[in-house]
C-alpha cells in the first residue's frame, strides 16, 4: 500500500475550481489494479440467511471447488459438529468461499453484495462472514449510506475521496489481518444504497486519495462540527497533523445539530455505563474537560456517590449512545433526576464536516476545494 508515494514529479491534472485551482497528481501507475478489501459483514453469530442469484461456486481452504450450482433459494447458514451448513448441504470445512458469477448475486440477510464472501467458523458453533470486494465497489456501497444521496454532487465527490482515503489507510495498517474494515468503521449495506448517480460520482474520482507529506492518513469525517472541527489528538489520541488539527467552519449552521440540547435520565446514563462495566451511582455532575480546538472534551469528569471519575470523552459518548449525546462539545446541568446536555455538533468532530461540505458545494465550491478546506496541506493523488 501507500507508505510513501513517489517523490516530486511534474505529472498532474489541473482541475479548476471556484476560488482557486487545485492539482490532482496523477500517478495512475502506482498500483497496477484496484485494491481488494476484506470487510467483516457478520461477526460471531449462530445463524444467517443466504441466497444466490445465478451461477456460483463454493471452494474450500485450498481453493478446490467443493460445490457449484445455478441459484440458491434463501437458506440458513449454521454450524454443527464442526461443519458449515447451508440449508440441507453440509461442508466439512473450517472455512468456505462463495463466489457468485455476476455482480450482486450473493444475498446475505436480504442485502446484496458484490464480490465474494467467506464463511469462517468460530468457537461454540458460531461463524463470521467476510466479504472480499474491490475498493471502488465498496465505496459505491458506502457513499449513499454515509451522506444523503440527494446532496450536491461536489459534496458527494468530497465524501467519496474522504471514504476512499480512510479505507486505504485501514487496509495499510491492518495489512494481513483477517479483515481490513468492520461494520463499525463505515456505514455499508452492500448494493442497497447504490444508484447510477452515485456510482458515476465514485467513478469520477476513481483512485483519488488524500495524502499528507505523501503518506496516507486516517481521513475521519462526521455529520456536523458546530463551528470548528476538532484536533485528532484530542479525540483519538493520535499524533496531530495539519489535515487533522481542526479548522474554522462557518458552513454547517443549517444542520439542526449545529446547536442542540437534550435531557437524559441519570438512571439511564448509569445503566448504560454499567453495561460497559463503568459503575457510578447517584450522579451529581458530568463535565467535558481538556477541550480541543473545536471545544470537544477529550476527557469527561463524572462526580457521583462513588467519588470523581475521569474517562475518555469519546468512549463516554459511545457508551451513553451517539444518537442521545450528539457530541462531546457540551455543557451540562443537573436537574435532579436528569442531566441536560447543551452542545454543538454531531459526531467526533474530526476531519470533514458533512453539513459544512454540503453548504460549501451549494455556494459553488468544487470537491477539491472542499477537501483542501477541511484537510489543510493535503495533496490529492490518483494512485490507480
Amino acid at each position: 500500500m501507500i507508505a510513501t508515494l513517489l517523490p516530486a514529479m511534474s505529472v498532474g491534472t489541473h482541475l479548476s475550481c471556484q476560488r482557486g485551482t487545485t492539482v490532482v497528481h496523477d500517478y495512475g501507475h502506482l498500483l497496477d489494479k484496484i485494491p481488494v478489501l476484506r470487510v467483516l459483514l457478520i461477526n460471531d453469530t449462530r445463524e444467517a440467511q443466504l441466497a444466490i442469484n445465478g451461477s456460483y461456486q463454493i471452494t474450500g481452504s485450498l481453493t478446490n471447488i467443493i460445490d457449484q450450482g445455478q441459484g440458491l433459494q434463501k437458506s440458513k447458514i449454521f454450524i454443527t459438529n464442526g461443519c458449515i451448513n447451508i440449508g440441507n448441504k453440509q461442508y466439512n470445512n473450517s472455512e468456505i468461499r462463495i463466489t457468485g458469477l455476476r455482480d450482486g448475486a450473493i444475498e446475505l440477510n436480504n442485502i446484496r453484495y458484490r464480490g465474494e464472501i467467506r464463511i469462517v467458523q468460530q468457537f461454540n458453533n458460531k461463524f463470521s462472514v467476510i466479504e472480499e470486494v474491490d475498493l471502488e465497489s465498496f465505496i459505491s456501497g458506502v457513499l449513499g449510506s454515509e451522506m444523503p444521496p440527494t446532496w450536491d454532487e461536489e459534496a458527494l465527490r468530497a465524501q467519496a475521496v474522504t471514504a476512499r482515503t480512510y479505507v486505504m489507510y485501514k487496509k495499510k495498517v491492518r495489512g494481513n489481518e483477517a479483515y481490513h474494515l468492520d461494520m463499525l468503521d463505515l456505514a455499508y449495506r452492500g448494493m442497497s444504497s447504490e444508484s447510477p448517480r452515485l456510482n458515476k460520482i465514485v467513478q469520477d474520482t476513481k483512485g483519488v486519495v488524500m495524502v499528507y507529506n505523501w503518506n496516507i492518513f486516517p481521513a475521519y469525517f462526521h455529520s456536523t462540527c458546530g463551528g470548528h472541527t476538532e484536533d485528532v489528538q484530542s479525540v483519538f489520541g493520535k499524533d496531530s497533523i495539519p489535515p487533522l488539527s481542526g479548522v474554522m467552519c462557518n458552513y454547517c449552521n443549517n444542520s439542526k445539530y449545529s446547536r442542540w440540547s437534550t435531557d437524559i435520565n441519570k438512571s439511564e446514563i448509569e445503566r448504560r455505563l454499567g453495561d460497559a462495566k463503568v459503575y457510578v451511582s447517584n450522579i451529581y455532575s458530568i463535565k467535558a474537560i481538556n477541550l480541543g480546538a473545536g471545544k470537544h472534551g477529550s476527557r469527561v469528569e463524572i462526580v457521583s456517590a462513588n467519588g470523581s471519575k475521569e474517562m475518555n470523552a469519546n468512549d463516554f459518548r459511545l457508551m451513553v449512545g451517539p444518537n442521545y449525546l450528539y457530541s462531546t462539545a457540551f455543557d451540562s446541568k443537573n436537574n435532579g433526576k436528569s442531566i441536560t446536555f447543551s452542545g454543538r455538533g454531531w459526531g467526533h468532530g474530526v476531519g470533514l464536516c458533512q453539513y459544512g461540505a454540503q453548504a460549501m458545494a451549494e455556494k459553488g465550491f468544487q470537491w477539491t476545494a472542499i477537501l483542501k478546506h477541511y484537510y489543510p496541506k493535503i495533496e490529492l493523488v490518483r494512485v490507480y
